[in-house]
């Protein structure tokens, strides 16, 4: 494994600096470059195209990386006042902060799964990739998971904005 390592070295090299910026750094980036390595490399079905399959595959794990780096870098960069809302604004409980609890009792296990790759910035093309099924799949498992989220009666997962 450590040979395979240091032969894609220049591959995690270069992907990484691609999306190096806004609040992704170079060094963070590598490493996660060298996490999907780890991950992938026993994925691939031949290993005779392990360089095809690597180049295809480890720019979306390093994106998804760059992506949750960007969007802390944008969330602390925003002011107290932005955060704090107004009165108007439903308040989270205490007990349930990011609504998760009310968003488990209306979805099924495999659509919080999906719901929480989508909240750590995968696409749903990488969804998609990752589940075993198409883009629109993932797509139309979306609008559902919103139409019954929408519908709730008790409206304790709905927002205002």
């Amino acid at each position: 494994m450590e040979e395979e390592l240091a032969r894609f070295t220049p591959l995690v090299m270069a992907t990484a600096r691609r999306y190096t910026g806004r609040g992704a750094e170079f060094n963070d980036l590598a490493q996660e470059g060298y996490l999907a390595l780890l991950e992938l490399i026993p994925l691939c079905p031949a290993p005779e195209r392990l360089p095809a399959y690597l180049k295809s595959r480890l720019p979306g794990r390093v994106r998804t990386a760059a992506r949750r780096c960007w969007r802390c870098a944008e969330i602390s960069a925003g002011s107290v006042e932005e955060l704090e809302g107004t009165a108007n604004e439903p308040r989270a409980s205490q007990a349930d902060p990011d609504g998760t609890m009310d968003l488990e009792r209306l979805l099924t296990p495999e659509e919080m799964r999906v719901a929480r790759m989508l909240a750590d910035g995968y696409t749903q093309s990488e969804v998609a990739t990752e589940l075993g099924v198409t883009q629109q799949a993932v797509s139309r498992r979306v609008a559902r998971m919103r139409e019954r989220v929408r519908r709730d009666p008790s409206g304790a997962v709905h927002r205002s904005g």
